[in-house]
């Protein structure tokens, strides 16, 4: 038993229009999209698959709610967003404070080191003067002694403006790795959102518009060379398209459209990427709506049967 598909040529006219769209899209607009797919069909092809008539199938543009799913992504879409924003926001943040805290860090430890130096000093000329105590008068003795405790002091007071800063630097420290924390964080929820978007992504098909009607299974019995053939003829009963969540976008408009007459006249899916009937939408077919010759070779096998007649 065989079986072949029967394209067909239709005829299509302008139905509803949603009164979502009346400053967006008028009659006369969509007659002429409709028309520049029939000049572009017809002059790629090579013939005519379908043309505008007032008794023709509707062509209805419909409005239509977003799904809660929609919603989601939508809303995941905008927290992505706002989550990048803050990344970057804390990125020029850490890198500002990086510098102040790498000049504080060199700051501090030249401090330290000038501290250190001081005190071995101190230590030092507390060594040598020790072995000449002895031989000191007492005005003498009272006069050294006066001199290292000053220096004492000082060491003192210098030591204590060092942990003051020390101590602010081991603040500076710990807000500067609770800015590295934040931002790990919001990185951790910028990757778990770019996973949820691509997931939620995959499982909504976006449908921009459809064919409706029915098919149609035929069968013919005949008799050839002394054997008997059945064959069966596929054919679709096509009532109207509807295009759904017009925003605005011609270009996407006449993509959806002349994928959807492309189904009215029997032509199915194919999965090359880039064509016009594949069943994603394709963003080449937005910027410039054609047929490639994947689109070609599809037309011409369900209508070539017809055209051989």
């Amino acid at each position: 038993m065989g079986s072949i598909a029967i394209a067909q040529f239709q005829q299509v006219r302008i139905g509803e229009i949603s009164s979502k769209y009346k400053d967006s899209l008028s009659q006369k607009q969509l007659h002429d999209l409709i028309q520049e797919i029939k000049v572009q069909f017809e002059r790629q092809l090579g013939y005519s698959v379908f043309e505008y008539s007032p008794s023709g199938l509707p062509i209805n543009i419909l409005f239509a709610n977003e799904s809660q799913r929609k919603k989601l992504l939508r809303r995941y879409k905008e927290d992505l967003t706002s989550t990048q924003n803050q990344i970057e926001q804390l990125d020029k943040h850490i890198a500002d404070e990086r510098g102040l805290f790498d000049k504080d860090t060199q700051t501090l430890k030249e401090v330290s080191d000038r501290l250190n130096r001081s005190i071995a000093d101190l230590n030092s000329y507390i060594a040598k003067t020790n072995s000449t105590v002895s031989s000191l008068s007492k005005e003498q003795y009272q006069t050294l002694k006066q001199n290292i405790d000053a220096q004492q002091s000082n060491l003192k007071k210098e030591k204590k403006v060092f942990e003051q800063m020390r101590a602010g630097h081991n603040r500076d420290i710990r807000e500067f790795n609770r800015m590295i924390s934040r931002h790990n964080s919001l990185t951790r929820q910028y990757n778990s959102l770019v996973i949820r978007i691509e997931s939620l992504s995959d499982s909504i098909l976006e449908v921009k518009g459809k064919t409706i009607g029915k098919n149609i299974t035929t069968v013919k019995t005949y008799t050839q060379d002394g054997k008997q053939i059945v064959q069966k003829e596929n054919y679709s009963d096509m009532e109207k398209i509807e295009i759904y969540g017009f925003d605005g976008n011609m270009n996407q408009l006449k993509a959806v459209l002349a994928h959807e007459i492309g189904h009215l006249v029997g032509v199915n899916h194919i999965k090359n990427k880039g064509a016009l009937m594949n069943p994603l939408l394709q963003s080449n077919q937005i910027e410039k709506m054609t047929l490639t010759p994947d689109d070609m070779k599809a037309f011409n096998q369900v209508f070539g049967a017809v055209r051989q007649k």
